[in-house]
Parts: structure tokens; C-alpha cells; sequence
């Protein structure tokens, strides 16, 4: 109902789905390097200052990636109606990948994750020269 006024709907994590959250900047390169790997995408967040991803209960519980966490159970996560995509907000709130199945692999996102951090620290060092 929500949605249809166009409003975030608060819904738990935890529940139907777990969510992985980090930075932005990483986050970004993580979606990049999903697509890049033709990994399947399901919902994204974009936060100011967060991306989310949704992810099947219980496939990341074993995340060890420093720099993101996973919402504990029954945080609410405040969601924007499905076609509020990037550039367009509510609330600072947009979807990079809008809901619908599927949810994104936990495995596929632990290696997007780790992937883009390793591209990160190679910019980093080839700045550094």
C-alpha cells in the first residue's frame, strides 16, 4: 500500500531474506563485478551512504568480508517502490536492481565483494605511482 502512494515500505530483514550491507563506492564496483561475471542480480539498494543487497536466508551467514555486514535479523530495511531505480530517490533511497527474482547468489556476492576490493586497492596503487 505503501508503494502505491509512492512511499519506502519498512520491511524485516532476516525474515524471507538476509541483507549485505557496505559501502558505496565498494558496493557499486560489487554490482559491476557481478554483472562483469554474469551473475545473476537480483534486489540492490543504494543508500546514501550504503548499497544493500538481498540475498536467500541463510546464504551468507559465514560472511567474514571486512567492510560489510549483514543486517541482523528483524532490522527493517526501508525499501522504495519497485521503479524508483538510480538516479531517481525517495527518501535517498533508490534501486540499483529493482526487486524481483532472483535474489542474488550469497557466493556469487562474497566473490563480487572481494573481487572489487581487489580492483579498489590496485587503483590505490596505481595512483600511488
Amino acid at each position: 500500500m505503501l508503494w502505491d502512494q509512492g512511499q519506502l515500505a519498512e520491511l524485516p530483514a532476516g525474515i524471507g531474506w538476509d541483507v549485505v550491507r557496505m559501502g558505496r563506492h565498494r558496493g557499486w564496483r560489487t554490482v559491476t563485478a557481478l554483472r562483469t561475471a554474469g551473475a545473476a542480480i537480483g534486489p540492490v539498494l543504494h543508500t546514501e551512504a550504503h548499497v544493500e543487497v538481498l540475498v536467500p536466508l541463510g546464504s551468507v551467514d559465514d560472511w567474514d568480508q571486512d567492510g560489510a555486514t549483514v543486517v541482523d535479523q528483524g532490522e527493517t530495511i526501508a525499501l522504495p517502490p519497485p521503479a524508483i531505480v538510480a538516479p531517481r530517490t525517495v527518501n535517498a533511497r533508490s534501486w540499483i536492481a529493482p526487486p524481483g527474482p532472483p535474489l542474488t547468489d550469497g557466493t556469487a556476492l562474497y566473490e563480487a565483494y572481494a573481487a572489487a576490493g581487489a580492483s579498489l586497492a590496485m587503483d590505490g596503487a596505481s595512483s600511488d605511482r
